[in-house]
């Protein structure tokens, strides 16, 4: 891969200017935090910068929140954590000036033994982890009810997002606080209007928000989320008085702090807010540091106090000249032309369409497209209706969303004899920094295990378009795994689909003592990198499973007498590996030798390279443990 490296400085404030600020005598408390909030919204845009990718909208948008909550309780016995994940930077950079968390993790966003992608207890002070939304609430109810049972009634706080309240679990947990009145959390809402992709009111209009929650006898309060003292007092009359849960409904500015991200600036027509995720151009980081610049020291300047100096920091910026292969890019053109030419297919989305490829047929066939948001329980379930109906649905989310949190209404649909087509992107270990709540790892068993299911794993544009010519031949349900990270070698291109059963083959020797099976298309752009490699070693046979619960019986007699190394970028608990060996032993196949590389824990957060050489999956390890085995 031709590449150019070039290097480019980044600004950040370091612990000393931030200490400076609460040592201050010439400024009061809430122009101290006003201050440190300037501060903190230039070392959040620079760990999204530096790691690579991070959400950068919600983050902004929770800071002042996160800040005040922190400060309340440095002074009081609690605990206050977010629920929705996506703000982790802002929660992580509030923790570092209050040195919860050491200021070196600045650095390290997204990285291996950094701090993941979204919130987890393997971090100092975070309370729980984050995964699918719609849970805090229930665990801070749970938290609290602790406090009781064991005397110590501490200060809790939790944080959703506006879009996170359309997962059902919270409106349980609401239910729930209405009948126990001496729980008493403190819940913040991120009112910034978007979701992952939209909107949140173009999915599910929140109108009369505040009647909703009065009507669980709930207290309600609505509040402008980046004022400080407000959020301050409002903290402080809840535990004062704390007389049952108090919801507070933040209204935010998404962006808040830079105007070229400022979700305020952008009209309500907008399809996609462009600054939820991922690293922002040179030209608009550069810009977005001049301007909080700019405003830190007009600051200074006014309170007559000295302006806080940043550091720089070097990093090397690769900019690749050949154009990597997307297949969320490539999907979604198939899906639109299947789905234009197929009168009963519909495509349904749980906030997830850029993402999940659903974008192209919501924005030129509306009339076939269904948006849920953050709802994928009620997705499956509706889909099950349009298939009763005599239509073919297309669910598209996450597979860590999709598999587990809707897996049971999966279970169902398919119980039901009837066909849907679900697809499962962000599927498997890499792109690893997110973090483990999004390294699906688990559909294997999860999905696999379903009866009337197929489950088929595509890694290359024709396998998708040979895919949907493919699949009226199967009359069961189809879960479709899809990688997002970027694929880069042109081998990728010329492999088709095989019929549901075969392995995929890479490389075959007419005489070969020893056959890899890889699984995930990580694992197998990783062996491609040492196919050459492999070739020399003489006598080694590569495949791949693309169908994943299903072998055929020709394939499976190509194992007999062999010595077998399966490289699979899934839990070693049911997964793939676990599969081939069950129909081995079923088959009577006399194995020579036998070995597995795969996941045996939670996925570790990082960069792609250093997690797939971390789990012996990188081209480098896969080649000395052929060559050792």
């Amino acid at each position: 891969m031709l590449a150019i490296y070039k290097y480019m400085y980044h600004q950040y404030f370091p612990l000393s200017e931030l200490i400076k600020i609460d040592k201050s005598k010439k400024l009061d408390y809430f122009e101290k935090l006003e201050l440190l909030s300037f501060l903190l919204r230039l070392n959040i845009l620079y760990s999204i910068q530096v790691a690579g990718s991070g959400h950068l909208g919600s983050s902004l948008s929770a800071l002042d929140i996160f800040l005040c909550c922190d400060k309340y309780l440095q002074k009081n016995k609690g605990h206050f954590f977010s629920s929705k994940g996506h703000d982790a930077p802002a929660l992580y950079n509030v923790l570092i000036s209050s040195k919860k968390l050491k200021f070196n993790n600045l650095h390290k966003l997204r990285k291996l033994n950094g701090l993941p992608g979204h919130p987890d207890v393997d971090t100092k002070n975070i309370i729980f982890n984050t995964g699918s939304l719609g849970m805090g609430i229930s665990k801070i109810n749970g938290l609290c009810y602790s406090g009781i049972l064991d005397k110590k009634k501490h200060k809790n706080i939790v944080i959703l997002g506006d879009g996170e309240l359309q997962e059902g679990q919270n409106w349980e947990a609401f239910m729930y606080l209405q009948n126990h009145k001496k729980i008493s959390p403190l819940i913040f809402i991120d009112c910034n209007g978007i979701q992952s992709d939209t909107w949140v009111k173009k999915i599910k209009d929140y109108s009369n928000f505040g009647n909703k929650i009065k009507s669980f006898k709930l207290n309600y309060q609505e509040i402008n989320g980046h004022d400080k003292k407000k959020i301050m007092s409002t903290i402080e009359k809840h535990f004062k008085k704390n007389n049952g849960a108090t919801v507070v409904l933040a209204n935010t500015v998404k962006g808040k702090g830079f105007s070229y991200f400022e979700s305020s600036k952008f009209t309500k027509d907008l399809n996609f807010y462009p600054y939820h995720s991922g690293v922002v151009s040179e030209k608009l980081y550069l810009n977005a540091i001049n301007e909080i610049l700019l405003k830190i020291k007009l600051f200074s300047k006014n309170k007559k106090i000295k302006i806080p100096i940043t550091k720089k920091s070097k990093s090397i910026q690769t900019k690749q000249l050949n154009k990597n292969l997307n297949l969320i890019q490539v999907y979604s053109e198939e899906l639109y032309q299947f789905v234009k030419r197929n009168k009963k297919a519909l495509v349904l989305d749980a906030d997830l369409t850029k993402d999940a490829g659903s974008s192209k047929v919501m924005m030129n066939i509306p009339n076939k497209f269904f948006e849920f948001g953050i709802a994928e329980q009620d997705m499956v379930s509706f889909g099950s209706g349009l298939a009763a109906g005599g239509f073919l649905p297309i669910f598209h989310s996450f597979s860590c969303f999709l598999s587990t949190r809707a897996q049971e209404q999966i279970f169902n649909f398919c119980s039901e004899k009837r066909k849907g087509i679900f697809i499962g992107a962000l599927s498997g270990l890499t792109p690893s920094a997110p973090g483990h709540s999004h390294q699906m790892i688990r559909d294997v068993p999860l999905i696999g295990s379903i009866p009337n299911m197929c489950l088929v794993e595509l890694f290359s544009p024709l396998m998708i378009s040979d895919f949907f010519k493919y699949q009226k031949k199967i009359s069961n349900s189809i879960f479709v795994k899809l990688n997002n990270s970027n694929l880069i070698f042109k081998n990728f291109k010329k492999f088709k689909l095989p019929r549901v059963g075969e392995l995929l083959k890479i490389s075959h020797k007419k005489i070969n003592k020893t056959l890899i099976i890889c699984q995930g298309a990580d694992v197998l752009n990783e062996i491609l990198k040492i196919k050459h490699k492999i070739d020399l070693l003489g006598s080694v046979s590569i495949f791949a499973g693309v169908w994943l619960n299903e072998i055929n019986q020709r394939d499976l007699l190509k194992l007999n007498n062999k010595k077998v190394i399966i490289f699979q970028s899934s839990i070693n608990y049911g997964g793939f590996d676990s599969f081939i060996s069950k129909k081995i032993l079923e088959n009577f196949i006399k194995i020579r030798k036998f070995k597995s590389i795969s996941i045996n824990e939670l996925p570790k957060c990082g960069q792609n390279n250093e997690i797939l050489d971390y789990y012996n999956l990188s081209a480098g390890s896969i080649l000395d443990i052929i060559k050792k085995f």
